[in-house]
C-alpha cells in the first residue's frame, strides 16, 4: 500500500546544528532536497532575546533566497529559565513576555505557526494549581496569537520534563479548554513512546486539531536520527498516512552525538523516510 504522506511534508530542524551558523544549516537542508524548515530558536539560531525586527527581516530573506519555507518557529521553553506555570510571579511574567515576543517574531519572519509548551509544576506542590497557571498562561498567549494571526502548536512534554501535559488526553483537554482556532495540538514521537502510547491515540482523539509532528527516533527518548532508536517509526508514518495527516513532520534530531556531523543524521533520516512512504 502506498503511503499518503508526501516527501514535501518533511521538514528540517536546527537542533543538531547548534555548533554551526544559521546559513550553514539552511544550505545543508536545501542541499538535501528538503523544502521546509523549523527553527529551534536557541542561540545561535534566532534566539528570542537576540532577534530585532530588522534581524527577523534579514533572516526571512535568507530563508526565502534558498527556496525554503519556514513552517514553525520554536522558542526554547523547556530548559530553564522559561516556565509559564511557575508559582513565582516574576518568573511567570518574564516567561510570558519571552513567549509573547516569540509570537511577534514568528509574524515578522512571515511564519504562520509557533510551538508552545505548558511549562512545569514543582513536584512537591499541587499539580492542579500548577496546571491552572499553565492554562492561564496559554490563554494569554493565545489571545496574543489571535491578534498577530499566528497558530500556536501546543506540544506535550515527557514526564521527565513536565508533570502537566504529557498524553493525548492531556492535549485534548487543553485544546478544548482554550477553545480557540489559534491553539491546536502537536505531538513528538519520543514523548509518545515515553508515555507508552501509539500515534493512533493522538490521531483518533485529536483529529484535525493535530497540526504538527516532531518525527524522531528514540529508546524511547533521546531524539535520535531515524533508525538509531527502537521506536516503531514506520508504523507511526503509516498511521499518519492512513489518517490523511496534512501537516509537516519535522526531524527533531537533538542528541549531541550528531553535533559534529549533522548532515549525516539528516541524510540517514531522509532516506529512511523516503523508504517508508513509497
Amino acid at each position: 500500500m502506498v503511503n499518503k504522506l508526501k516527501f514535501e511534508q518533511l521538514a528540517g530542524m536546527t537542533c543538531h546544528y547548534a555548533h554551526y551558523p544559521f546559513t550553514y544549516y539552511l544550505d545543508s537542508i536545501a542541499e538535501a532536497g528538503v523544502k521546509n524548515v523549523e527553527i529551534w530558536a536557541a542561540s545561535p539560531h534566532l534566539h528570542v532575546d537576540d532577534v530585532t525586527p530588522q534581524k527577523a527581516q534579514e533572516a526571512r530573506r535568507t530563508i526565502q533566497d534558498r527556496g525554503l519555507k519556514l513552517i514553525c518557529y520554536t522558542p526554547e521553553t523547556v530548559v530553564y529559565p522559561v516556565n509559564i506555570a511557575a508559582p513565582e510571579e516574576d518568573i511567570r511574567k518574564r516567561s510570558l513576555a519571552f513567549e509573547s515576543r516569540g509570537i511577534e517574531i514568528t509574524a515578522e519572519l512571515g511564519c504562520k505557526m509557533m510551538l508552545v509548551t505548558s511549562g512545569w509544576g514543582y513536584l512537591n506542590q499541587n499539580r492542579e494549581e500548577s496546571l491552572g497557571r499553565a492554562m492561564e498562561g496559554l490563554a494569554y498567549l493565545t489571545a496574543k496569537a489571535e491578534r498577530e494571526g499566528i497558530l500556536l502548536a501546543l506540544e506535550h512534554l515527557s514526564p521527565i520534563s513536565s508533570n502537566l501535559i504529557n498524553t493525548a488526553q492531556d492535549l485534548r483537554r487543553a485544546v478544548d479548554e482554550i477553545g480557540s482556532p489559534n491553539l491546536k495540538a502537536m505531538l513528538d514521537t519520543c514523548q509518545v513512546g515515553l508515555v507508552h502510547e501509539h500515534i493512533r491515540d493522538y490521531l483518533e482523539l485529536l483529529g484535525k486539531d493535530l497540526v504538527h509532528v516532531h518525527l524522531v527516533d528514540g529508546t524511547p527518548g533521546g531524539h535520535l536520527a531515524f533508525g538509531d532508536g527502537n521506536l516503531p517509526l514506520k508504523e507511526f508514518v503509516d498511521a499518519l498516512g492512513e489518517y490523511g495527516y496534512e501537516g509537516c513532520l519535522s526531524m527533531e534530531i537533538a542528541d549531541r552525538r550528531y553535533f559534529m556531523d549533522p548532515k549525516r543524521a539528516d541524510r540517514q533520516s531522509i532516506e529512511a523516510f523516503k523508504g517508508w512512504i513509497q
